[in-house]
């Protein structure tokens, strides 16, 4: 399918074709038929990308802070790569659209195929042919609506929540600043709530077509005289509330607001505007700074947006959801008026020129740009779930399960994210003997991006499309938490070797089903668990292997904040951050120490202010030769100190492992140090080409070994769920 993505390294905007993407439960699967390009957010984002570097890091701080964090870590070099690789994934464009509902999701029984819907959200309503969008971010278009026009409504809800976060009342005088698209269209709902309006906007060309099409009086916000006429305006009360849907890089419209709002008047900011007010206005005047947030309640709410759990409507009148068929049910009533609005029309192949002009490439003018989506013939056609990239890879020789010795081996990969970017496709791609052979992500863009990268046979937006292909022998899955058993399972009972990103499983249900796959497949499973291929790891193993008494390891994880709400901290998702994360810690220790587990025992820290307990836990590891692990798994430490530290205690002698970048040996009175000076190496490209060494009749990858510590993350997580206070 035709989808229009932004090279952000350039700004450029093209159209490409990739797959389509697959629906899943909760989801409706539409085929577009037109979509509304925002002028605001997405010129913006395509101004970001035609910036230079230093211009980009000017732009977004936030983004050049993690960049430099990086380069402390992990060394300027690896900055600078991981930098460069984020600036050249495309960036998929478009969050408001309409069309016809092709697939309804398991668990949506209010849709069918062939109903007309407008969908919403950045991710989902993308600028694409065909798209997958959460039942909570599409609704259904009533029948004198056109698609044409239903392709607003996301736009169109943002322009609703701002006047409903404004109060606006029957009689109010509101002022709006900024006349773009989303302040025409906020204009409009004013005026269909019975509100008066006074526009104002530095471009004539706005303020002109406002007073034209009869939406309120209108001022361009430099004359000297704008005060006077917003209090003539509104007999010298002042205005009831100040709207601001401009976008500046100074407080000037928040100032202004100030000054034209009455006693105890609200200024609500809707575009991207600084937000310092002025203390003598807003105080003496006892005004309100407020602020509103995209579509409604529910935005940027995964529990909303992507489970589908509605707010009850006893609670939370207004929703995301509920704003859209809002905006909508104003259209039907023709309440608004769009048609002036729309000043270009585009068929997607010329999405290109589109973004052209809403960049100010052309220096023509625009309020309203809508792309066209033409139906294909005949319309029932099903979008292809896979792209060719290249020539195929031939199949590589051997039969089911068994190692390859003598041809290449055709590999498979499932995830695009930014691990895989960053971290392991570089290096596998280095890996020889082997042909990269297909790619898949969940929407297929990121695939699509990194499969012409490197070289990849064809790209995928459904992970079984790579598993069940013929002619891969071997497949990474590098997906999130949740999937990696079932498709792990999938893949080992398809006969494909598997190397599964860490965790293996989240639950001993799960790792079981997949041990019984690996043992009657004959095929290698290798997990994730990479720090015990690092160099300076096996250097420290070394050290102390032909030891004669316990060992004594203290193994500090400073991992830094995350909020409550984060994706790992769900237990469906994640699984939690101990058998999310700690996995590799505990794997750290079992190698290293190389005995038999004899128990676990969990301690959780007392914590408050957002921080949870069981992200800050002792983890004791006992071994029947009577070694002891403590792993410090923390997440309320300085970033500024080491992420990883190991202490190592045993026969006299002393090991301490630093962010796997210096390693400190003391025997006697005699201190030895190692160190990488070109930054951390924690093993990935060993792990992976010991992985192919398998597969060639090599050493065992040992899966047995990961499948132990696989066991102890779930029962370590178990019991820091009791520690800090819950049921296991």
């Amino acid at each position: 399918m035709k989808q229009v993505l932004e090279n952000f390294k350039t700004g450029a905007c093209t159209v490409e074709e990739v797959p389509a993407p697959i629906n899943r439960a909760g989801f409706v699967l539409v085929r577009k038929h037109y979509s509304l390009i925002s002028s605001g957010t997405e010129g913006g984002t395509v101004k970001l990308g035609q910036m230079s570097l230093l211009g980009k890091a000017r732009a977004r701080p936030e983004q050049a802070r993690k960049v430099i964090q990086v380069a402390k870590q992990q060394g300027l070099l690896t900055a600078y790569q991981v930098a460069m690789r984020a600036l050249e994934m495309p960036v998929a464009l478009g969050y408001s659209s309409a069309g016809e509902v092709i697939e309804a999701g398991e668990g949506i029984d209010d849709l069918r195929p062939g109903d007309r819907v407008a969908c919403a959200g950045a991710g989902f309503a993308n600028h694409a042919e065909v798209v997958s969008v959460p039942r909570n971010l599409c609704v259904r278009v009533p029948p004198e609506v056109s698609l044409r026009h239903a392709a607003f409504t996301t736009i169109g809800a943002i322009a609703m929540q701002s006047v409903r976060v404004a109060r606006a009342q029957l009689g109010g005088n509101i002022v709006v600043i900024g006349l773009g698209l989303v302040g025409l269209l906020t204009s409009q709902i004013l005026r269909a709530a019975g509100c008066r309006v006074f526009g104002i906007d530095i471009d004539p060309e706005r303020t002109g077509f406002f007073r034209k099409q009869n939406y309120g009086e209108a001022a361009m916000g430099g004359d000297p005289n704008v005060r006077e006429r917003v209090l003539a305006w509104t007999e010298n009360c002042g205005a009831d509330a100040v709207i601001i849907t401009a976008a500046t890089e100074d407080n000037g419209p928040v100032a202004m607001a100030g000054e034209l709002l009455r006693v105890k008047g609200r200024t609500v900011v809707v575009g991207r505007t600084p937000m310092t007010a002025p203390r003598e206005t807003y105080l003496f005047k006892e005004l309100e700074l407020c602020t509103s947030m995209a579509y409604g309640p529910g935005t940027g709410d995964p529990v909303y947006e992507v489970a589908g759990v509605d707010y009850p409507i006893g609670y939370v009148r207004w929703t995301e959801n509920r704003n859209m068929a809002a905006f909508l049910g104003l259209l039907a009533d023709r309440r608004l008026s769009l048609d002036e609005l729309i000043t270009h029309e585009y068929k997607i192949d010329d999405a290109g020129a589109a973004f052209d002009l809403i960049s100010g490439r052309t220096g023509k003018r625009s309020i309203a740009v809508l792309l066209h989506y033409p139906l294909h013939e005949p319309d029932v056609r099903q979008p292809a779930r896979r792209v060719t990239l290249g020539a195929p890879a031939s199949a590589a020789a051997g039969d089911r399960g068994a190692a390859i010795a003598t041809a290449a081996v055709n590999v498979g990969v499932v995830g695009a994210g930014s691990f895989a970017t960053n971290e392991f496709l570089p290096l596998l791609a280095k890996q020889p003997g082997m042909r990269l052979r297909g790619i898949a992500s969940a929407t297929g863009v990121r695939a699509r991006a990194l499969g012409k990268r490197y070289g990849f046979a064809f790209c995928a937006a459904e992970a079984m499309e790579v598993i069940n292909d013929s002619a891969t022998r071997a497949v990474f899955l590098l997906t999130r938490h949740d999937t990696h058993a079932p498709l792990a399972e999938a893949a080992l009972r398809a006969g494909r070797h598997v190397f599964v990103e860490k965790p293996l499983a989240l639950n001993l249900e799960e790792l079981e089903r997949v041990e019984a796959a690996w043992r009657e497949s004959g095929c290698q499973l290798m997990v994730g668990f990479n720090r015990r291929y690092a160099p300076l790891a096996l250097r420290l193993r070394d050290e102390f292997a032909q030891r004669a008494q316990p060992m004594s390891v203290s193994y500090c994880a400073n991992v830094g904040y995350r909020p409550p709400g984060h994706w790992l901290h769900d237990p469906a998702a994640g699984g939690g951050v101990i058998v999310g994360e700690a996995c590799h810690h505990i794997d750290f220790c079992l190698w290293l120490v190389n005995r038999p587990l004899a128990g676990v025992r969990v301690s959780a820290l007392g914590v408050s202010g957002g921080l949870l307990s069981s992200d800050n836990v002792h983890i004791e590891l006992r071994f029947e030769d009577g070694s002891l692990a403590v792993i410090r798994y923390l997440s309320n430490g300085s970033r500024a100190y080491a992420s990883e530290r190991a202490e190592v205690f045993c026969d006299n002698r002393t090991a301490v492992l630093t962010d796997f970048r210096l390693l400190e040996l003391a025997q006697d009175s005699r201190m030895r140090r190692q160190r990488r000076w070109l930054g951390a190496d924690k093993g990935h490209a060993a792990q992976i080409a010991a992985f192919f060494a398998a597969l060639r009749g090599g050493e065992s990858v040992g899966t047995e070994s990961y499948l132990a510590s696989s066991r102890a993350a779930i029962e370590a997580a178990r019991l820091a769920v009791l520690a800090a206070g819950g049921t296991g």
